[in-house]
């Protein structure tokens, strides 16, 4: 089984959601440290969207690989990643990592 670690780039099924959710299945950032999802079954991920948006909880993929757009920080939720059957893409840049962090931590 895959566990999801810190820092990674994986696709996800967002459904179902409600109301402005972010819905479908997209690739997502992985936020809560690994340990925590090793121990809980759970993570805290960020949805991934092509749609540019001029808001500050917005963070554009700065050094993109396989994965190009935005992480919807505003829109971190916990999932059980087991169920939602994660699939593993790639590393998030330390670029974009920082400032993905740093943007989270002044709304929490």
């Amino acid at each position: 089984m895959y566990i999801p670690e810190q820092g990674n780039l994986v696709y996800i099924n967002f459904d179902p959601s409600i109301g402005h959710e972010i819905k479908k299945r997209r690739p997502g950032l992985i936020v809560s440290k690994t340990i925590f999802n090793k121990l809980t079954g759970f993570c805290l991920i960020c949805p991934i969207t092509s749609t540019k948006r001029a808001f500050g909880t917005y963070i554009t993929i700065e050094q993109p690989h396989r994965i190009k757009g935005e992480v919807v920080t505003h829109q971190l939720r916990s999932i059980d990643f087991e169920k939602r059957q994660l699939e593993f893409i790639e590393t998030c840049d330390p670029v974009t990592w920082a400032h993905v962090i740093s943007t989270i931590d002044q709304f929490i």
